[in-house]
């Protein structure tokens, strides 16, 4: 009897890669004191990567602020190991694809 070998070629999944994007505001009271700034700053990126999202996130920037009536809005990027990597791949590549001298 002929012996017949089955093998099966197992590839994982690629793991998704996690990047959002959140906005989320402060009182615009606290941008009356630096220190009271940054603090609240920080405690509303803090709160972000702990409620906003289901990933754990290695990386949380700030990447704008606006502000608008009595609110200073704070528009927040996080992302996972993985993010962070697209993230790279992304920005070398959007630079890569500027003109010379820009």
């Amino acid at each position: 009897m002929a012996g017949l070998a089955l093998s099966v070629l197992v590839v994982p999944a690629p793991a998704p890669a996690y990047v959002v994007e959140a906005i989320t505001a402060i009182p615009a009271a606290e941008g009356d004191d630096r220190k009271r700034l940054e603090d609240a700053i920080q405690a509303a990126m803090d709160d972000l990567a702990t409620h906003a999202v289901a990933f754990t996130p290695t990386v949380i920037a700030l990447l704008d602020a606006r502000l608008v009536g009595d609110r200073i809005f704070l528009f927040v990027l996080l992302a996972d190991r993985d993010g962070e990597r697209a993230v790279k791949v992304l920005l070398e590549e959007r630079r890569g694809a500027r003109p010379a001298g820009r």
